[in-house]
């Protein structure tokens, strides 16, 4: 699922580009797109560039230091947009107002924080688990993890844990009543 279009988020995020839909909907050309990043800056809001590496599979950061380091010559990445919020909407979200330099950085981190979980939709770093019992039915499950593939098994091992032992505690008692109805 892609968490621009199934989340909540603090920041928008506009793009461009003529093989990929990036980001979220909206209907500004650059041209436009640049006059509103320099406007959301003037009245004290926040915009990081975007930057999209397209190479064996698309990546993108709010930094070009990563890809400049790989492909110097820029063969294979460049910017296509930026994620933004308003000073209106950073005022909003931390309860504040008047941005101090403490809240300018929350927010930056949390816009880095939305492109991260993009990236990571974007470069396929989702996963899920499914518990099945011995006979192969169903438990539980969960999807939607994005990033690292340690916390997705983090999490599946406690859910296994807890399935296992209502699994068994279930069996038990299934055998308990089957051998009080046929011994006694």
């Amino acid at each position: 699922m892609n968490p621009r279009k199934e989340f909540d988020h603090m920041g928008t995020m506009y793009c461009w580009h003529r093989r990929y839909e990036l980001g979220d909907e909206h209907s500004l050309e650059v041209r436009e797109g640049q006059e509103f990043a320099t406007q959301v800056l003037k009245t004290g809001g926040i915009v990081l560039p975007l930057f999209l590496m397209d190479h064996s599979g698309i990546t993108m950061r709010t930094s070009s230091a990563l890809f400049r380091a790989c492909d110097s010559a820029g063969w294979d990445w460049g910017q296509v947009g930026f994620i933004f919020v308003e000073a209106k909407k950073i005022r909003e979200e931390y309860s504040v107002k008047r941005i101090t330099k403490k809240t300018r950085e929350k927010a930056e981190k949390c816009l880095e924080a939305e492109v991260e979980e993009y990236d990571n939709y974007l470069t396929g770093n989702v996963y899920g688990y499914v518990i099945e019992d011995p006979d192969g039915n169903h438990l539980d499950s969960c999807w939607g993890f994005f990033g690292d593939i340690k916390d997705v098994k983090e999490e599946a091992t406690i859910t296994a844990k807890s399935e296992a032992k209502d699994y068994f505690a279930k069996k038990r008692e299934e055998e308990r009543k089957y051998g009080e109805k046929h011994n006694g």
